[in-house]
């Protein structure tokens, strides 16, 4: 069955999908994008990525040619045909259009699209044993905000691969930022701290806060990379991962070197929690 998308208002095949030469989205990586996942045929927590979404086209003054309504409904559609009863995951792109004068944007020539497929999860084991990370100094471009723009990222994926890591850290100077595409998360004595500041606040992020909030506290500040490394644990989160533990991060032996109480809590939290909104 031939999967669909959704591009400028329409549902069509997604080898009919086409974007002209000439978009900013092509030409000068003008535009921004979000992730989301479906736990069965919508969107989870599509309130907080719709809200981020518009943050991040606003900030560089972009307009989303269609409602909130209107994208709810088309990825409702693509789900169902593309991961009938699965769970999925989608991409959403907004683009500055054709641009004039191979570098202008110009309001109302937007380019919208959006994709759907089913979800492909990270082995079982990895997250029984754990994950690592490998470093990098990097603060991504407008760091607040989620822009097309993942040049580090993909340059450093033979490097991730070649070191049989699951994610690269971002780190500026002394500080922990966030990773490529996953937020991080240090647990000390019991109390969770999370990067706050150049970064982008992810979704499971702010979910996997709610979740912990009330039953351990929780820090949002500076952390530096001899705290992470020095941590009882560690854990990443993302829409396309969830929560996964980190055991290792650059070679170092993070606490025990097994995933600790603490991620194991959240973890299954975040899975019922995931459950009841399904």
């Amino acid at each position: 069955m031939e999967p669909l998308c959704y591009l400028n208002g329409k549902i069509i095949p997604l080898t009919d999908a086409r974007i002209g030469i000439l978009d900013l989205g092509v030409l000068r990586g003008f535009g921004v994008y979000d992730g989301l996942t479906s736990f069965s045929g919508d969107p989870f927590r599509f309130d907080d990525h719709w809200e981020r979404f518009q943050t991040s086209a606003n900030s560089l003054g972009l307009v989303i040619p269609h409602t909130k309504e209107e994208v709810r409904s088309a990825m409702r559609a693509i789900i169902a045909h593309n991961a009938p009863g699965k769970r999925a995951n989608l991409r959403m792109v907004l683009t500055g259009g054709t641009a004039e004068k191979g570098i202008e944007h110009v309001l109302g020539r937007e380019t919208l699209f959006i994709t759907a497929e089913a979800a492909v999860p990270l082995p079982a084991a990895l997250y029984e044993r754990g994950g690592s990370l490998i470093r990098h100094e990097h603060q991504r471009f407008m760091p607040e905000i989620k822009t097309t723009n993942y040049l580090t990222a993909v340059m450093l994926q033979k490097k991730r691969a070649d070191a049989v890591a699951n994610e690269i850290l971002y780190t500026s100077g002394n500080r922990v930022l966030e990773c490529a595409t996953s937020n991080v998360c240090i647990v000390k004595n019991g109390v969770i701290a999370t990067p706050d500041a150049d970064i982008l606040k992810g979704i499971t992020r702010k979910v996997i806060l709610e979740l912990a909030s009330g039953a351990y506290p929780i820090q949002e500040r500076v952390i530096l990379i001899g705290e992470l490394l020095a941590a009882d644990e560690v854990f990443i989160t993302g829409s396309f991962k969830d929560i996964l533990p980190i055991v290792s991060v650059e070679g170092k032996t993070i606490g025990s070197g097994v995933p600790g109480p603490v991620t194991r809590d959240l973890t299954k939290r975040f899975e019922t929690y995931a459950r009841q909104a399904s």
